[in-house]
């Protein structure tokens, strides 16, 4: 076993991990992050949020909780999309350090070496597989430019979700209400120093993920833009603005054709006149459905209400070996 390079001893670890009908997993799973955690030799809580789970999954979780009192439990009181049931995670942890695992594809292993990045300095270390190739991620890679270029950032997006935040990320992630929740560009929002980490995801629960499809992944995509970034209503709006203003010139040019050198210029018939007013009303409808997204947008952050509920929560006291040191959450 490698030895620590560095002294945990007085640090908490958070791992949040979210749950959805896993009873045929989650024991074998736990026991692997329980191992990893002990050999970190520090104080740490395994925060399960569990996303309404309809098997027995809470109960196993509860009675390994019998046994270690370092898991806590949030039960979601109906499912919600991952970044929600993540923002349960982060809202309830305690951790100085907090690790993002999702138990289908992340090897226990990775905390450690997460947890050595995050002491080095960074404030948030956001995990990227290995494994995609081929037509699947020269699609990816086209969505990100895409998304890069509307944004301003360079985005990590990706299906999984392993990451690793220090306090001050979770403190300034957490005030951030968003319902649009992509950790990615909420790292870039708040200007955390942040690493990619890429590792080779596990493959033995791989038929526990429901892969996005390409529809989907154009979708997420879409909503990151029109969640974060104001450029496309920019960009359709000067696009307007030119044609309307080529337009003005080609009927300027036609006045002064005929005004100064008495060439009639005008277009022959109707076929040109409707080609250039079903045009502009493309762009016009066009403008007008982009406005519609961030009506929605904005009708939807203003509403003032929880972006999630908590059903029930199982606690547990993390006690700390030394009394007079408290986290500040």
């Amino acid at each position: 076993m490698k030895k620590n390079h560095f002294n945990l001893s007085e640090t908490i670890i958070s791992v949040i991990i979210i749950t959805q009908n896993d009873s045929d997993i989650i024991e074998d799973r736990l026991k692997n992050i329980i191992s990893q955690m002990k050999s970190l030799q520090c104080n740490y809580e395994l925060l399960f949020v569990d996303n309404y789970s309809t098997d027995d999954t809470i109960d196993k979780i509860r009675n390994y909780g019998k046994k270690n009192p370092y898991i806590r439990i949030v039960v979601l009181s109906k499912p919600y999309d991952t970044p929600i049931a993540l923002t349960a995670g982060l809202d309830t942890c305690i951790g100085d350090y907090v690790v993002l695992l999702n138990i289908y594809t992340d090897p226990p292993r990775v905390i450690r070496m997460l947890i050595r990045m995050l002491h080095l300095g960074y404030d948030s270390i956001i995990g990227y597989p290995k494994t995609e190739t081929g037509k699947r991620n020269m699609i990816n890679k086209l969505l990100l430019q895409t998304v890069s270029r509307f944004t301003s950032h360079k985005f990590v997006y990706k299906e999984n979700y392993l990451m690793a935040l220090n306090r001050k990320a979770v403190n300034s992630i957490v005030r951030t209400r968003r319902k649009s929740r992509n950790f990615s560009y909420i790292n870039y929002l708040i200007g955390l120093k942040t690493r990619v980490y890429y590792y080779t995801p596990l493959k033995r629960f791989s038929y526990k993920l429901k892969p996005e499809s390409f529809v989907q992944t154009i979708i997420s995509v879409a909503d990151i833009i029109i969640s974060n970034s104001f450029r496309p209503i920019r960009f359709l709006t000067a696009i307007g603005i030119l044609i309307s203003l080529l337009f003005l010139l080609y009927v300027f040019a036609i006045i002064l054709a005929y005004l100064i050198f008495d060439i009639r210029l005008a277009p022959q018939g109707w076929i040109s006149v409707a080609t250039v007013i079903g045009m502009m009303f493309f762009l016009l409808f066009s403008l007008l459905t982009l406005l519609s997204e961030y009506i929605i947008r904005i009708m939807n952050e203003t509403r003032n209400e929880p972006i999630y509920f908590i059903a029930d929560e199982i606690d547990k006291s993390i006690i700390l070996p030394h009394k007079d040191r408290v986290n500040v959450v």
